[in-house]
């Protein structure tokens, strides 16, 4: 597993010493030279005994690496001699050679140029913003002063880049901080041992392509590497994580209940806190995007397989997305609180482990579909699904706007009350009217939790007997031959993340 590598990395680069740079966990001490009491081995609550990954996301941003890669291109050339390296290896560099697998994850690197990996510290937020957007130098040293000139700021260590990573006092991201791994050229590097505000002047010069300031050698502490132009730099990890305290091993993430995001990775959205920065916009996604819709369309389809998916919109709405985090953290809480470690999956309701999986979850499986619907961002535990809504113009638009309105159906009642939605999407098809050549089709997250499950060909109560039971929505299998149908009772349960004009 890839985090096992990454969590390898960072206990590898991981070194027990503080500095003045970390502050006060308990905002009691002032800035002191190597760190305030509450920082040091035995303090309260003392200098992190290690980092627990939660989570690792890649980006891939083919403007921002083709700046990198020209960028690199003109070093090479410049440098063709090629460049010094550091009396002893950069840390990120050596662990390349005590990680298992860690080179098969982050790929080749330009020794000859001094290319490497560094960790540069953030909070989660500025992380997937740098990640989305890039490094802006407009804000260089804003965080923690200037000390080899106005640059980006890099770390061997990630004890060092952790004493930038901020968390948030309560909600999604408390106690959650982000470290970027940057690929990053290093060049030909201007060396000091102590401050020097004016190393920038000789990157200027054209002498150096970046500064490597040794306060390990001249203090004992870290060395830093600072980079002048954000185009040196491509963010290509960001690695999400937990400090750890008092010698607690790092333990990774369950896989059927990963640390998830507060919003989508691949939202415009994905920087901002819902609760405070509130925003509801309906995008038109690229082209390549709407081919990966239709890609799932189709294969959650057995007789409209030419199917043409002609527009889609992105539905990236803070007040649906808060009611819709808002019930599942309830589900999760009931699941922890009831010593459940998950909610049964519909392959184990219909007794056919082997072929019962959701149709929508298998599509996805074998698509590469991570910059549209991320498979890692669906909460297995909690049945969370990705479920097709049929409907006309008028409807869809409403429910993008408002969310669905449970007890509202139009198409009957044949399970009881509540939302219907399905895995097949010729189901759903058929409750989607021809609106001039276009139907009109929502692509739903759905917390389904608890299901009861009937096979019944017509059971209008079953609504009663699935909330007598505890359930949280009801799987609907017609005589154990489908098509499927998930009928959900809350409103909050589901999200229409996608609006689709579809022609058949």
């Amino acid at each position: 597993d890839d985090l096992a590598k990454f969590q390898g990395l960072l206990s590898y680069t991981y070194r027990p010493i503080p500095t003045q740079d970390r502050l006060c966990p308990n905002n009691t001490c002032s800035k002191q030279r190597g760190g305030c009491p509450c920082v040091q081995r035995g303090g309260d609550p003392g200098l992190p005994t290690g980092y627990e990954v939660k989570r690792v996301i890649r980006v891939e941003d083919s403007g921002m690496f083709e700046r990198y890669v020209q960028r690199r291109k003109a070093i090479r050339g410049a440098r063709a001699g090629g460049c010094d390296h550091p009396d002893t290896d950069l840390f990120t560099k050596a662990a390349l050679d005590h990680v298992e697998g860690l080179p098969d994850v982050l790929g080749e690197l330009d020794d000859s140029i001094n290319e490497v990996f560094l960790w540069h510290g953030t909070n989660i937020r500025a992380g997937l913003s740098i990640a989305q957007n890039d490094f802006n130098l407009d804000w260089a040293g804003k965080g923690a002063g200037t000390m080899y000139g106005k640059g980006l700021y890099f770390a061997e260590s990630c004890t060092k880049a952790d004493e930038y990573a901020k968390s948030e006092n309560d909600g999604h991201y408390r106690d959650i901080r982000a470290l970027l791994l940057c690929r990053v050229c290093v060049g030909k590097f201007h060396y000091v041992l102590d401050r020097d505000e004016t190393a920038i002047d000789v990157y200027t010069k054209g002498e150096s392509d970046s500064t490597i300031g040794d306060r390990a050698k001249s203090v004992h502490t870290y060395r830093e590497i600072v980079i002048y132009d954000a185009d040196q730099v491509y963010p290509e990890y960001l690695v999400i994580y937990q400090r750890c305290h008092g010698g607690k091993a790092p333990e990774l993430p369950s896989k059927r209940v990963p640390f998830q995001l507060e919003l989508p990775v691949y939202w415009v959205n994905v920087g901002k806190n819902p609760y405070t920065e509130p925003f509801r916009i309906h995008y038109h996604v690229r082209s390549q995007i709407r081919a990966l819709v239709e890609r799932l369309a189709r294969g959650c389809s057995n007789s409209n397989k030419n199917m043409k998916v002609r527009n889609v919109r992105r539905v990236e709405d803070s007040e649906l997305w808060t009611r819709y985090i808002h019930w599942k953290a309830q589900l999760t809480a009931g699941l922890e609180a009831s010593g459940m470690k998950f909610c049964k999956p519909p392959n184990e309701l219909d007794q056919m482990p082997d072929s019962g999986h959701t149709v929508t979850q298998k599509v996805l499986e074998e698509m590469n579909s991570e910059e549209a619907i991320s498979v890692e961002n669906m909460h297995v535990g909690l049945n969370e699904l990705l479920l097709w809504h049929g409907t006309d113009r008028v409807a869809a638009d409403q429910i993008a706007d408002k969310g669905f309105l449970v007890g509202s159906a139009k198409h009957g009642r044949r399970f009881g009350n509540g939302a219907y939605l399905a895995e097949d999407i010729d189901k759903s098809l058929g409750y989607a009217p021809d609106d001039r050549g276009v139907r009109h089709m929502l692509l739903c997250r759905a917390v389904c939790g608890h299901m009861w499950y009937t096979e019944k060909n017509w059971d209008e109560y079953a609504h009663n007997d699935a909330q007598k039971n505890r359930k949280n929505s009801i799987l609907a299998n017609p005589n154990k031959t489908g098509p499927r149908e998930y009928i959900l009772f809350e409103e909050a349960q589901i999200y229409p993340e996608y609006m689709l004009e579809i022609s058949l």
